[in-house]
């Protein structure tokens, strides 16, 4: 609404009224201002549809580049960390793991459920929204260890809920909180943001920008984002994030 009131306040000093508002003029009155004032789009849209105003154009919000980093080494040994100490939780193990590995944020894996853990023998994969996932050795392991938790937990409340999620919360009608899980995985010195943008960088250095928007359940423009950041020589940038 700021800018709203920014944007009518200018066409007002202009002595001119929005349905008269040129390209020319709009441009004028978005170079003067700050970036914010890009966000007047939805309002210019509006205003277009009701026939207040046309044949004007608001260049998108730029989308910042991702800040936070950890060294590649640290996220190598955060996945070593992971797969073998045998004192953190399960639950940290399994989402430490596919968040470091494959850049998933926490919200995408919290809508798995032990259906989506698909076991063929000695085979273990994980079917996120329609793409199997074949899983590194012990990782695989790590997942169907919670695959048995969550399945044997669902089969004692299945009169309390109606989903057999993979990552159960307290309540078993409802999946755990991300809040939750962020809050337990630094706990155990893991850092989620950090480590989902690591592991996008890695895998956008050798994956296809489809395959990449698949993989992360992203979008196409995001992926090809990620992808245009891995061309570029970001090591001396990453290691200079990680010192601040």
């Amino acid at each position: 609404m700021r800018r709203v009131i920014e944007l009518l306040t200018w066409l007002d000093d202009e002595g001119t009224s929005l349905d008269q508002l040129t390209q020319l003029e709009l441009d004028r009155c978005l170079d003067e201002g700050s970036i914010t004032r890009r966000d007047v789009r939805p309002f210019i849209t509006w205003a277009e549809r009701r026939g207040l105003a046309s044949n004007l154009h608001v260049p998108p919000p730029r989308i910042a580049a991702p800040k936070t980093f950890i060294k590649e080494e640290e996220r190598v040994q955060q996945l070593r960390r992971c797969l073998s100490a045998e004192d953190l939780p399960g639950i940290v193990r399994t989402v430490g793991d596919l968040v470091l590995l494959f850049g998933f944020p926490y919200t995408r894996l919290l809508g798995l459920t032990t259906h989506d853990v698909i076991i063929d023998g000695d085979v273990v994969e994980l079917s996120i929204d329609g793409h199997i996932l074949r899983l590194p050795p012990r990782v695989d392991q790590l997942l169907l260890e919670q695959w048995k938790i969550s399945a044997e937990r669902w089969t004692v409340n299945q009169t309390a809920s109606t989903t057999p999620w993979l990552f159960p919360g307290q309540e078993p009608a409802r999946p755990i909180r991300s809040e939750y899980l962020g809050l337990l995985l630094r706990r155990h010195g893991f850092e989620g943001l950090a480590s989902r943008n690591s592991a996008r960088l890695a895998l956008a250095s050798d994956l296809p920008t489809s395959v990449l928007a698949d993989l992360t359940g992203t979008s196409i423009s995001n992926a090809t984002r990620w992808t245009g950041y891995a061309r570029r020589d970001w090591l001396d940038y990453i290691a200079s994030r990680t010192q601040i």
